[in-house]
């Protein structure tokens, strides 16, 4: 049967491309680059490290698509990106109810993160592969790729949802078959699973060098903290509550915070960034300078907070001499809608990220044990997140669905812009609606990102 060739086929392609000479001459080895073939062949632990430092640098390629385009759709952010006119309208939905196919730079939270997937799937087979490692350090290797794996899986069904997605794709010319949204989680769990496993036969150390990114995490008693914490975020979206409780158990989530010590909030591993040629923190923005390509917060955000929240004087900081306008972001009386206030989490363009944090873990203890029966468990975990940041603790209703409001309040504040949760929230709660989503845009609110060609494509070929 013809088919065309989809992404994972170019990828291997690609790279088994580059291990070909262009005419016959004698084979120039490049330690820093070993071709694919040769790190399948019995790699040596020079080659494996190098896997390794590729595939902490491709899991961080999500992140930007992650927090503009989810972001976005949650109405957390405003794209004045002025290289394109369709980032404000495609992104924003505004003149058009539903995304399309191959919908506009939706890539990167799609085929970039299945690049990252198939490192980490070389890796694995690399270090199995491979007679210059102990059982005890190759498991190692598999446990850190296997976490990450899971990790960027979950950035592929975020967008897609209950299009689902592909989880099996060592095979590029024979990819399984595309999972709903409640089996691709679940595989995704067990995929973690599996890398908790390889990490408790990985004995104290690992054989391999982490950046600083990890740091403090860079062992496999540290690595399993990771990957039980990505389990729990992934617990909580497959609504499996006990699941999530028993994940934090294993992982780094420390509840003694207040505001004297509110940098243990930040507590997790981060993805690094440096100057060129490495890749520069994608959510760093000059302060106030000129500019016509910028990402806003949302004006609700700073019109919702509570009096006194100090996350607002954290993260946003107000353009005073340079707020951004666009002839695409209008009001329904014609105005135009202003950008005042950009991000001011990032010190310089070096800044780390976080990629899941301490404060995600506390919160999604808060939600499991709301939707438990648990309602002072959860007000205790609420409080500490309010009480850090300079509010009172929490008055309200301890009925679920107050608490889950509650719980959703507080997700919007403190995890912004750090992957479109706000978007991936409302949703998983059936709050996806112009309740919680503010449409002084005049967009519209998508659910889910059109299937991919090349998806399409292969089904039906």
């Amino acid at each position: 049967m013809n088919r065309m060739i989809n992404k994972w086929s170019l990828i291997l392609l690609v790279a088994t491309l580059a291990s070909v000479t262009a005419c016959e001459v004698e084979e120039i080895v490049d330690p820093n680059n070993p071709s694919l073939g040769s790190v399948l062949n019995d790699a040596s632990k020079a080659e494996l490290q190098t896997l390794i430092y590729g595939l902490e640098a491709r899991n961080r390629d999500y992140l930007a698509n992650a927090v503009q385009m989810f972001g976005a759709f949650g109405r957390e952010v405003w794209p004045y990106f002025a290289s394109d006119p369709r980032f404000i309208p495609d992104w924003l939905g505004i003149g058009r109810t539903e995304t399309y196919t191959d919908f506009f730079t939706s890539a990167g939270t799609y085929v970039t993160p299945y690049i990252a997937v198939k490192q980490a799937n070389v890796l694995i087979q690399s270090a199995d592969n491979s007679t210059a490692l102990s059982t005890a350090e190759r498991a190692g290797y598999k446990g850190f790729a296997k976490t990450i794996k899971a990790f960027q899986l979950l950035w592929p069904l975020m967008q897609q949802y209950q299009n689902g997605i592909r989880i099996e794709v060592s095979d590029p010319l024979n990819p399984g078959p595309r999972l709903g949204y409640a089996e691709s989680l679940a595989a995704i769990s067990d995929i973690l699973t599996d890398g908790l496993k390889d990490l408790n036969d990985a004995g104290s150390s690992f054989s391999f060098v982490l950046t600083e990114g990890f740091s403090g995490f860079d062992s496999p008693d540290g690595m399993k903290k990771v990957n039980r914490a990505i389990a729990a975020r992934v617990a909580l979206y497959a609504g499996n509550n006990q699941g999530a409780l028993d994940a934090l158990a294993g992982s780094f989530m420390d509840l003694d915070v207040d505001a004297a010590t509110s940098d243990k909030m930040n507590a997790g591993p981060a993805h690094v960034y440096g100057e060129a040629p490495d890749l520069n923190n994608p959510l760093f923005y000059p302060f106030d300078r000129p500019t016509s390509t910028i990402l806003i917060a949302h004006p609700a955000l700073i019109e919702d907070a509570l009096p006194g929240d100090a996350r607002v004087t954290n993260k946003f900081a107000r353009r005073v001499d340079n707020p951004v306008t666009s002839n695409a972001l209008k009001d329904a009386a014609g105005n135009l809608l202003v950008g005042e206030y950009q991000d001011k989490r990032w010190a310089s363009n070096t800044a780390p990220v976080p990629f899941i944090r301490n404060e995600e873990l506390i919160l999604i203890y808060a939600e499991a044990k709301a939707r438990s029966g648990q309602p002072t468990d959860a007000v205790e975990a609420i409080n500490v997140v309010r009480n850090t940041w300079g509010l009172s603790n929490y008055g309200g209703a301890q009925t679920e669905d107050a608490l889950i409001d509650e719980i959703l309040f507080q997700r919007r504040y403190s995890l912004w812009a750090e992957g479109g949760h706000r978007w991936i929230d409302l949703r998983r709660t059936n709050r996806l609606n112009s309740t919680y989503v503010d449409l002084r845009d005049l967009g519209s609110i998508y659910t889910q990102v059109a299937r991919r060609s090349s998806e399409i494509n292969w089904d039906e070929g």
